[in-house]
């Protein structure tokens, strides 16, 4: 189970995710979790001057599994 505290829910594909931003050393990063915590991202941030929508979040959730392949 995720906390839920500080972030936004999104469902993509069936599947509940929760996605929030975080400032540090690094800069702006963007950090995607599945409820279940199997799917853990995260991306940075890099013009903070464009908001990021939950239009950039199933963009990002689409380039992710769509890098999936199935291996045999």
């Amino acid at each position: 189970m995720v906390s839920k505290k500080g972030k936004r829910k999104i469902e993509y594909d069936g599947v509940i995710y929760y996605w929030y931003i975080s400032v540090g050393e690094n800069g702006h990063r963007v950090h995607i979790i599945s409820e279940d915590k199997k799917v853990k991202l995260e991306y940075p941030f890099l013009d903070t001057e464009v908001p990021i929508t939950p239009q950039v979040i199933r963009n990002h959730l689409k380039q992710y599994m769509g890098d999936k392949t199935v291996v045999f």
